[in-house]
């Protein structure tokens, strides 16, 4: 239960430098996010154009469904109840200053009611091993 009115924000100014893919940046209110990013990383020592595609359809961490929440005290209607009185409704704030957003960041000046974020990024290193060396006096 909210006690209205919402906080507002008030900003002086926002200077942000760099935004990096998969980022979210927002002035304002928004009522959901539901944010995806899958992604693959491969290191090789050979070129990617002569070493071969590496896909998506490989990996099964991409397509298995997100782990279930277990909690019984919920499960058994012990719900915490949350309650908030705003006494002052606005936020100021004189100077936001991000140097970099990146690896799906959200940067939001405002309010949201539901975040749902999901991230899943596989690291691939390709690099032959090295050829033990041969005891000494051989």
């Amino acid at each position: 239960m909210n006690d209205y009115p919402i906080r507002t924000a008030n900003v002086g100014m926002v200077s942000i430098i760099s935004v990096g893919e998969a980022c979210i940046v927002q002035f304002g209110d928004r009522a959901e996010t539901d944010a995806k990013l899958i992604a693959i990383a491969v290191q090789r020592r050979e070129s990617h154009t002569t070493a071969g595609d590496v896909f998506f359809e490989s990996y099964p961490m991409y397509t298995n469904p997100l782990p279930v929440l277990n909690d019984p005290d919920f499960d058994n209607g012990q719900v915490i109840r949350l309650e908030r009185t705003n006494c002052i409704p606005n936020i100021t704030v004189g100077l936001i200053a991000i140097i970099a957003i990146a690896s799906s960041t959200s940067v939001l000046i405002g309010n949201e009611m539901d975040l749902k974020a999901d991230s899943r990024i596989k690291n691939i290193r390709q690099y032959p091993r090295q050829k033990p060396y041969p005891p000494i006096g051989c």
